[in-house]
């Protein structure tokens, strides 16, 4: 009788211990919430160029950025004021990974040169980041 009850004092102590070492191992993972996420709704837009017609008196086409859920619905042109002498161009659209900004190709009128820029999401902050962009590849 005394084997009995020590045995299951001493499996009880066992499977204790084995519990409390699972519990003090067990990992969890919290996501940390930060200014720099992208907003759900960013998440779940695709962008695309879309042709609007030609520039008056010029031989250039007229662009404009939009963006629509995945399935396409309710698509939402992205106002985005080019610099001056600057339209958009059909040879490159990106989005960043983080999905905050958006990379485009601009073609100066006077030159035809192409160069690339960049803006936040909504259409803000537009930058030029390379100069010349049809001597480069872009993807």
């Amino acid at each position: 009788m005394k084997k009995i009850l020590l045995s299951t004092v001493i499996l009880a102590a066992f499977s204790l211990s084995v519990i409390l070492f699972e519990i003090s191992c067990k990992k969890s993972a919290t996501a940390q919430s930060n200014s720099t996420s992208t907003t759900p709704a960013q998440q779940n837009k695709i962008i695309y160029l879309l042709y609007q017609g030609d520039v008056p008196n010029t031989t250039q086409a007229l662009y404009g950025i939009f963006e629509a859920n995945y399935d396409g619905s309710s698509p939402q042109q992205i106002n985005i004021t080019m610099p001056t002498g600057v339209t958009l161009d059909d040879n490159f659209l990106s989005l960043s990974p983080d999905h905050k900004t958006i990379f485009f190709s601009g073609s100066v009128t006077a030159s035809n040169e192409l160069d690339i820029y960049s803006c936040n999401f909504d259409g803000s902050n537009v930058k030029k980041v390379a100069a010349n962009g049809e001597n480069a590849v872009a993807f």
